[in-house]
Parts: C-alpha cells; sequence; structure tokens
C-alpha cells in the first residue's frame, strides 16, 4: 500500500480494496453470516447488486470528503488503478 496523503489518495485505496473485495464479497458475506441478519435463503445474491452496493458505499465517502469521485460499477472490472487523478 501506498503512503495515504490525501482525501484523493484514501479514496484510490479504498477503491482498489473494493475492487478486490467484489469478487470475494458473497463468500465473505456467507462465512462472516453469524454478524449480519441474513439467512441462507437470502445468500443467493447476484453480483449486480453487490456491486452496486459497493460502489455507492464508495461514492458515499467521497461525498463526505466532499469530493465527487464518480465510480461507476463498470470500474470494478477494469485492471486498471482509477486514481483521483483519472477520475
Amino acid at each position: 500500500m501506498s503512503e495515504i496523503k490525501t482525501r484523493g489518495d484514501m479514496l484510490d485505496y479504498i477503491t482498489k480494496c473494493a475492487k478486490e473485495y467484489s469478487v470475494k464479497c458473497k463468500e465473505s458475506i456467507i462465512r462472516n453470516s453469524h454478524m449480519n441478519d441474513l439467512d441462507e435463503s437470502d445468500f443467493d445474491i447476484d453480483q449486480i447488486y453487490i456491486d452496486a452496493i459497493l460502489v455507492d458505499f464508495v461514492n458515499y465517502i467521497g461525498m463526505q470528503q466532499c469530493m465527487d469521485w464518480g465510480l461507476y460499477t463498470r470500474d470494478l472490472k477494469k485492471n486498471e488503478e482509477i486514481t483521483n487523478e483519472s477520475a
């Protein structure tokens, strides 16, 4: 992890984490089901909903920092890094 010096650096890092977590999210939710209110019938969640929630949360953090981050679900699929210079 590179050093976080600015709000943009923090959003870069959170975006990178969201991209990595997106593919592991469903399994993590199931593994940690003792920490949420879901039961087994709820575990059939589509990836599009997972990605939408992650993107909305990252953008929400950006707005709390007075930054229009503009992350889209399609950005979670991209291999290149999304940064505050390119967003």
